[in-house]
């Protein structure tokens, strides 16, 4: 079969590849022939061709992480994520966006033109547009360590899971333009509805089921991690070359239902 896909023989970086959807993603990249090289806090048991311990809390880390990894990348995947209490609001956005975006920022020169670059974001993150402001003078630092200086001193702006996954979404949409005209590497994120991982328990804990549930799809259960791996693998494929600072949400139509009710 035509590789329709275009991952054969080619290099990417998968982060949070030990379980959840980045297990999922890593594991179907492998079967479409990717060579890939998996970041993550714990083992990998993926078949992957260079596991590397990477803490992205940790900006010494995801350096040391980096200098390992060899140049002429295809695809970066953004998947590594803490879903808040019981872990801080800080460690939780480090995590989920300031790690995410100075990876990305620090790979961008092994990233071949062309390429493409796929973040997990979140339905928590949907009211984005509400605190633009906001997200955009966290996006205005720098760097790494700005990016903690200015988190640290603003408390109150940042609570952690649903703030870190608004920056995910508006970092996506404006770097695309400059990404695109300087470098035709293309950049996206999912926001998945609730998903059957390790990270669950944690939300039902915070939010509770009944209401997690109303926000589960019209086929009454949560997602699989593949159901969510197959539209992140897809957005950095060739199938999907014309697309770029999307946000795509996967949610079996519950958004939809709530934006024409």
């Amino acid at each position: 079969m035509k590789d329709i896909f275009g991952y054969q023989g080619k290099r990417v970086v998968i982060t949070g590849a030990a379980s959840g959807m980045g297990q999922a993603a890593a594991q179907l990249l492998v079967e479409l022939g990717a060579e890939v090289y998996a970041l993550d806090v714990k083992e990998v048991t993926a078949p992957v061709k260079q596991y590397i311990n990477t803490n992205l809390m940790e900006k010494g880390s995801i350096d040391a992480a980096v200098k390992q990894i060899p140049d002429n990348l295809y695809a970066l995947f953004n998947c590594a994520g803490l879903p808040g209490p019981p872990f801080s609001n800080l460690d939780t956005t480090l995590v989920n966006f300031v790690g995410h975006r100075h990876l990305t920022e620090t790979l961008l020169p092994k990233i071949s033109d062309g390429g493409a670059i796929a973040f997990i974001s979140s339905l928590a993150g949907g009211l984005w547009q509400m605190h633009l402001e906001t997200i955009n003078k966290l996006l205005a630092t720098p760097g790494f360590d700005e990016a903690r200086a200015w988190l640290e001193a603003n408390e109150e702006a940042n609570d952690g899971y649903m703030f870190s996954k608004e920056c995910n979404i508006v970092y996506t949409k404006k770097r695309a333009e400059e990404l695109g005209t300087k470098r035709n590497i293309r950049i996206n994120c999912i926001s998945p509805g609730p998903t059957d991982t390790p990270m669950m328990p944690y939300f039902i804990a915070m939010a509770g089921k009944e209401l997690l549930d109303q926000y589960s799809g019209f086929i009454g259960r949560f997602a699989t991690p593949e159901e969510m791996a197959e539209p992140l693998v897809f957005l950095n494929s060739n199938m999907a070359r014309y697309i770029s600072g999307h946000n795509l949400v996967v949610d079996y139509g519950v958004t939809a239902k709530g934006a024409t009710d």
